[in-house]
């Protein structure tokens, strides 16, 4: 069997575009019919539900055949990102599918009887939840480039929020990253620059980077212990980078956002790239409670007493909802949004009152129509419904947490 696969796309893809395997030099035996190629998708780290899959085309006049298998490896992966901050950066090795494919044919012979021959199975490849628009991969294939060349060799970190977007003091910045080639020494480097012209250097240990695995980088000046506000004086932005030795990652850029925030709003999303963004709005909050139920009718007996009702609640749910205001946002960090009111995942940092403790709390964006910004009268900020991921016949008790 001479059948060849080629994978198209590099060895990093996207779930949500399409993953095209190429394959070529099909030739159908003599005094045989229904010739087909054969694909089989392999879960070479059985995270894959399902896989084995298999998959068959009939090739063109040329014997070539392609393969779109998107359908198969765009499963849900349950996005993880540490909270509370410890250390520098977490490895995860569960949140990308290690996919190998393996070509073969099939066709029946003379005799009338089914053959199916495979032949060698593919190197590993790996696949990110995730997508990008059509109209970015178009402009992509204009530049002879796609998502492994730009974001995974180009060593850029995985998100499009813009650089130097607002940051508040208290924000957990992350990056997520993932290597093109395993590297042996790797350096976290957060650089401060204040609004005197000094700066304030951090430097991590060193540590390795393998290309099996999704790495989350914890970047926020104050959770490396630099004080942002030392001797009258105070943070103005920083650099978030990663050093390989001869070789350095992108470098993203970081404002403080000092305006005072009565009460600051912390989201964290799943976003397209395969990553997660976490987000800053200071606005306005209006905390609400959407409840949802049944009520049935039962005629009145005549040995009911005055606590018994004739409407019965046969069923109650209740489900926190609250509206944010983001607060003035330059147009490329509200353009930046969209992506938050596409994630299938977000988590909202809810605090006490008093903002001493937090917890995670998974939420969504309501479905709308929603404006996010007016050119005509200068209005940069919106308002976003977000309802929590949970719908309950019970209270919280929030004196307990």
């Amino acid at each position: 069997m001479a059948i060849t696969a080629s994978i198209e796309g590099g060895d990093v893809q996207l779930s949500g575009n399409p993953v095209i395997i190429s394959c070529s030099g099909g030739v159908e035996p003599t005094d045989s019919s229904e010739y087909k190629i054969l694909l089989k998708i392999i879960s070479e780290d059985n995270k894959l539900e399902g896989a084995p899959f298999t998959d068959e085309m009939a090739p063109d006049d040329d014997g070539n055949a392609e393969f779109d298998i998107s359908g198969y490896v765009d499963q849900p992966v349950a996005a993880l990102f540490q909270y509370p901050v410890v250390g520098d950066y977490v490895a995860y090795e569960t949140q990308a599918f290690n996919i190998q494919v393996q070509v073969g044919e099939s066709y029946i012979d003379s005799t009338g009887e089914l053959v199916e021959t495979w032949g060698d199975t593919s190197d590993v490849f790996q696949i990110l939840k995730g997508g990008l628009n059509p109209r970015q991969i178009s402009m992509m294939n204009d530049d002879n480039t796609n998502f492994y060349e730009t974001y995974i060799s180009g060593s850029n970190f995985l998100t499009a929020r813009p650089q130097g977007d607002m940051v508040h003091a208290t924000q957990h910045v992350k990056l997520f990253y993932m290597v093109a080639v395993a590297q042996s020494a790797v350096t976290l480097n957060i650089k401060v620059v204040f609004d005197d012209g000094t700066e304030e250097t951090y430097t991590s240990d060193s540590f390795a980077m393998s290309t099996d695995y999704l790495y989350e980088f914890n970047c926020s000046p104050a959770d490396k212990g630099i004080d942002l506000e030392p001797d009258e004086k105070q943070a103005e932005h920083f650099w978030a980078w990663l050093d390989f030795g001869e070789e350095t990652s992108q470098q993203r850029y970081f404002y403080f956002d000092w305006k005072y925030c009565e009460r600051p709003i912390f989201l964290f999303f799943a976003n397209s790239l395969g990553g997660i963004d976490d987000v800053y709005l200071s606005g306005f909050i209006k905390d609400n409670f959407l409840t949802e139920g049944e009520i049935g009718t039962y005629p009145y007996q005549t040995d009911d007493t005055v606590y018994d009702p004739t409407l019965k609640i046969s069923s109650r749910t209740g489900q926190n909802k609250w509206i944010f205001n983001t607060g003035w946002k330059v147009i490329t960090t509200l353009q930046f949004y969209r992506d938050l009111m596409l994630a299938r995942q977000a988590w909202y940092l809810y605090s006490n009152i008093s903002q001493t403790t937090f917890i995670i709390i998974p939420v969504y964006i309501e479905v709308g129509d929603y404006e996010l910004f007016d050119r005509k009268d200068n209005l940069y900020s919106m308002e976003l419904e977000v309802c929590e991921a949970h719908k309950s016949a019970y209270v919280f008790d929030n004196r307990m947490y």
